[in-house]
C-alpha cells in the first residue's frame, strides 16, 4: 500500500513538474516573439488588411470548422448511433472550438461527454466516438504530412529535422496512416489497460480521414491567406502541420507560443517576419476565438434542447 502511495505522489510531482515546464517554455516562447518584434510594423501591416479580405478569412475559419464537424457524424454512423445530425454537427464543432481554445480535457473530452450525455450516448459509445474522432483528424493530418516531399513542403520540415529526419518522418507518417486503414480493413479492435478501441470499418474510417486531411488543407490556405501576399500555399501548409505536432507535443491550450514560434520561425526566411506575427494575430483572431464565440452560443442551444434517448452499440 505505501508502495503504491510512493508511486502515485512522484506520479503527481512529475506531473507538477512537467505543467511548471510547459508553464515556463510558453513564456520564453511569448516572450522571445516579443521581444523580436516591431509591433508598430505589425499594426501598421494590420491597418493594411482590407475588409474583404478579413470577411474572406472568417468564411474560410467558420468553413473549416463545419467541416471538422462531419467526423463526427461520420462517427456516429460508424458506432450506430440514432442521433439528429444537426446536434452531433453542433456538439463537435462546438467542442472542437473550445478544444482549440482550452485544452483537450474540456473540449475534446468533458464537453463532448456533457453534451452526448444528454442526447442518451452511453460513456461507452462517447469514448469510442471521442477516440474515433481524433484519431482520423490525426490521420488526415498525417497524410498530408506523409505527402510533404511530393508537393514542395518538405522544404520546411528540413529545417527543423535535417533532410534525412524530414523524408524519414514522412515515411513513418504514411506508415502510420497505412497501419490504420489496415486495422479499419480488417475490422479490428485495440485493448489498453482495459479499454477497447473499435476501429470503424474502413470505408466510413477512409471517409473520416478525407474530411480531416480537407479540414487541414482548408486550414493551410486560411493560413496562406492570413499570411498575405508572399506566402506560398506548400510552405505555409507545412509550417502548420509541424506547428501542430509541436503544439500536441507541448499540451499547451490553444498551442500559445508554441504554433507562433513554429509558423514565425518556418516562414521568416523569405518573408517579413511582422507580416508573419500579423498573420499569425489574424489566423488566432478567425480559427481561434471567432468559432469560440458561436460555439458559446450553439452550447447554450444544446443544453436547453429535451434530452434524448439515443440506441447504439455499446458492447
Amino acid at each position: 500500500m505505501r508502495s503504491a502511495e510512493r508511486t502515485a505522489r512522484r506520479r503527481r510531482l512529475a506531473l507538477r513538474v512537467v505543467g511548471f515546464g510547459l508553464v515556463a517554455l510558453t513564456v520564453w516562447l511569448v516572450a522571445e516573439i516579443v521581444r523580436e518584434t516591431d509591433w508598430q510594423a505589425v499594426q501598421a501591416a494590420l491597418r493594411q488588411r482590407r475588409a474583404a479580405d478579413l470577411a474572406l478569412i472568417a468564411g474560410l475559419a467558420l468553413a473549416s470548422h463545419a467541416l471538422y464537424g462531419f467526423i463526427d457524424i461520420v462517427g456516429a454512423r460508424a458506432l450506430h448511433l440514432r442521433l439528429p445530425r444537426r446536434r452531433v454537427w453542433l456538439t463537435a464543432t462546438s467542442s472542437y472550438a473550445c478544444n482549440l481554445n482550452l485544452g483537450s480535457l474540456l473540449g475534446a473530452a468533458a464537453l463532448r461527454f456533457k453534451l452526448y450525455g444528454r442526447q442518451g450516448v452511453g460513456v461507452a459509445d462517447i469514448s469510442r466516438l471521442i477516440a474515433m474522432s481524433i484519431a482520423a483528424n490525426w490521420m488526415g493530418h498525417l497524410i498530408l504530412f506523409a505527402s510533404l516531399p511530393l508537393w514542395g513542403g518538405s522544404a520546411v520540415l528540413v529545417q527543423w529535422t535535417g533532410r534525412a529526419g524530414a523524408y524519414g518522418l514522412s515515411f513513418a507518417a504514411a506508415l502510420v496512416v497505412a497501419a490504420y486503414l489496415l486495422a479499419c480493413w480488417r475490422a479490428r479492435e485495440w485493448s489498453v489497460r482495459g479499454y477497447r478501441f473499435r476501429f470503424p470499418p474502413w470505408r466510413l474510417g477512409l471517409s473520416q480521414i478525407v474530411v480531416a486531411a480537407a479540414n487541414w488543407a482548408l486550414m493551410g490556405w486560411l493560413l496562406q491567406r492570413c499570411v498575405g501576399e508572399g506566402a506560398d500555399y506548400a510552405s505555409t501548409l507545412a509550417a502548420l502541420l509541424i506547428a501542430a505536432v509541436a503544439g500536441a507535443a507541448m499540451h499547451i491550450p490553444g498551442g500559445w507560443g508554441v504554433l507562433d514560434f513554429v509558423i514565425l520561425k518556418s516562414l521568416a526566411g523569405g518573408l517579413d517576419p511582422h507580416r508573419i506575427v500579423a498573420g499569425v494575430l489574424v489566423y488566432r483572431a478567425a480559427y481561434y476565438l471567432l468559432p469560440l464565440l458561436l460555439a458559446a452560443a450553439s452550447i447554450t442551444w444544446l443544453l436547453h434542447r429535451p434530452p434524448l434517448r439515443a440506441t447504439g452499440d455499446a458492447t
